[in-house]
């Protein structure tokens, strides 16, 4: 920052010694002349830009999380008490499963017997194929005596006759073997959604944590939460994010965490994302997970996640300050024999030294970065860093 209140004082003093020396003396027309402003000029550069988004939270200590059953039972046994400690992936609950545990086996026993037709289906194909190849060669065999007079014109017609039996043979055995084969692909299926079924009756911890309340007893229905977990220790930041926002932060991205009053900036790493917006404040709920928190991060403390959200590659960039507003315009200025002249573009996204340019200018143009703010269209100027005009 320093160097620009520098160039900002030169700039100041240089026009009030212009306008100073301009108006002791007048040029050979009689006018008086109109003093340069200087300015520093820098070419348009290309690059990726990437726009970040700000959003204030809470550091709090871990997280409670509601453990549900994927699927509506009767509950067969509870196996952790409050006060337990779990690990992400234990089964903490079962749901009644004998009838699914029957037809997961039946599954099995179906696709075991489907599995059986496509080898017999199989088999058959290759003996019709190899019937067929027998009764094509016997064919030609025999018309080729035919033709020498060393075979009757009855033993040709049965052999024709024979030889398209054989084709007719072979396409009803590829057929059984397609329908065979369409077995077994159901067959599969039936016993992947069977181990689904029976896998979901077993209820397990989706975080590592202690067990703070045991909610529902053997012989309950499954309706609402099992257990309440508490994750041990863990530094999180809930924060609310909007519609337009929620789906950059996806569950497991890693985010920029800033915490002022612990004087840090860390790791974070989405843990949960609600699947609907709050209905009075229309945000959507996110937790953050900090990584490797120190101790000073406390609970309680603000905390400000940073993330990114649009992104453009190879992208016309230009320094934030270089844009100026003009009205509803944003303008950039550029040097065209030796006057700044004023180019209206149209913005996209910025981050916190650049913004996108998309449409008013090129990367063949070099625009001022230092003294736009004095100076106006037509305005003379005198470019100071070495750089040269359009």
């Amino acid at each position: 920052m320093r160097p620009k209140r520098n160039f900002t004082g030169v700039v100041l003093v240089l026009f009030l010694l212009a306008v100073t020396l301009g108006g002791c003396g007048k040029n050979t027309a009689g006018q008086v002349e109109t003093p340069r402003v200087p300015v520093e000029v820098a070419p348009v550069k290309r690059g990726n830009i990437a726009q970040l988004a700000r959003v204030t939270g809470i550091v709090q200590a871990g997280a409670t999380v509601q453990v549900m059953a994927a699927s509506a039972g009767k509950i067969k046994s509870v196996l952790v008490d409050v006060g337990d400690k779990v690990s992400r992936g234990q089964v903490i609950a079962e749901l009644e499963n004998s009838d699914l545990e029957a037809r997961l086996q039946q599954a099995k026993a179906n696709l075991e017997q489907a599995r059986l037709g496509l080898d017999q289906a199989d088999a058959r194909v290759k003996q019709a194929e190899v019937k067929a190849e027998l009764d094509e060669t016997n064919l030609k065999r025999t018309q080729a005596l035919f033709e020498q007079g060393a075979a009757s014109q009855q033993q040709l017609d049965a052999a024709r006759t024979a030889a398209a039996v054989s084709q007719e043979d072979l396409a009803v055995a590829r057929a059984a073997l397609a329908a065979a084969q369409a077995q077994v692909a159901a067959a599969e299926a039936a016993v992947r959604q069977a181990e689904v079924a029976l896998e979901n009756t077993y209820i397990k911890a989706p975080v590592s944590g202690e067990v703070a309340a045991r909610l529902l007893e053997p012989g309950a229905l499954a309706q609402g939460a099992v257990v309440t977990l508490v994750t041990s220790g863990e530094r999180q930041v809930e924060i609310g994010v909007t519609e337009q926002d929620v789906n950059y932060l996806q569950p497991g991205r890693e985010v920029t965490v800033e915490v002022p009053a612990a004087a840090e900036s860390l790791k974070g790493r989405v843990a949960s994302v609600s699947p609907a917006a709050d209905e009075l404040s229309r945000l959507f709920k996110v937790e953050v997970s900090l990584v490797n928190a120190k101790p000073a991060v406390r609970p309680g403390m603000a905390a400000t996640v940073i993330y990114t959200t649009r992104q453009v590659k190879n992208a016309l960039l230009v320094p934030k300050n270089a844009v100026i507003k003009r009205g509803a315009q944003d303008v950039v200025y550029t040097v065209v024999e030796g006057k700044a002249a004023g180019r209206v573009v149209t913005t996209g996204i910025a981050d916190d030294k650049n913004v996108e340019i998309v449409k008013g200018l090129t990367d063949q143009d070099s625009i001022i970065v230092k003294g736009q703010d004095f100076v106006s269209e037509g305005q003379p100027v005198e470019v100071v860093n070495g750089g040269a005009g359009a």
